[in-house]
This record gives structure tokens, sequence and C-alpha cells, in this order.
């Protein structure tokens, strides 16, 4: 490939595009306060999700941001593809398989 053709291929800024052949998982943390307050959680978290790591884009998040407060969110969470919040390790394992399959993904 010549450098004159690189200079048409299109950039695409991948944080403000939505992957529709990803599951979209944010973890919101309070990100602000000491780490042994929520890595725990994280690791939960990570182990939850590690199995399907391939279907899924995850990004981590500040519990004290503007976007949390327009989310209501008051607790370390994780919120997917923007609607579905879990606030604990197990129960985003449980139904993670099944927004997978919903989505088409598995």
């Amino acid at each position: 490939m010549k450098s004159e053709d690189l200079k048409s291929i299109p950039i695409k800024d991948n944080k403000n595009t939505i992957d529709s052949n990803k599951l979209q998982v944010d973890i919101y943390v309070p990100l602000d306060a000491c780490a042994c307050e929520w890595s725990q959680f994280m690791n939960l978290i990570f182990n939850a999700i590690t199995p399907y790591i391939k279907h899924i884009k995850h990004e981590t998040k500040s519990l004290n941001s503007e976007e949390a407060q327009k989310l209501n969110l008051h607790s370390k969470c994780v919120v997917v593809d923007g609607e579905k919040k879990f606030s604990s390790s197990f129960a985003l394992k449980k139904e993670l398989p099944k927004l997978l399959k919903a989505k088409g993904l598995i």
C-alpha cells in the first residue's frame, strides 16, 4: 500500500462508536477513592466477564462522573449496553450468557 492510499482511509474514533458486534459493559467505581475500596469488586466483575471477553467491550468509569449522576448511580455497579444495571458480580455472571444470546453474540 502506498502512502497516498493510507491518507484516504478514514480513521474512526473508537471511544465514541458503539460496536454492535459486542456487548458494552461499563464498570462504575469510585476512582477517586482508595483502590482498596473497589479492587475486590473489579476482580469479581472481571471473573464474570473474562469467559466472554471476545464478545464484550468494557470500560471502567468513575462513579462520581456526570455520566454516573445522569444514570442515578450511587454505588459500585456495572451497566450493560447503557440499560441494565448490576450491583453484584453474581447477578452479572448469571445474566451475561442470556444477554449475549439475546444480542446474537453466542
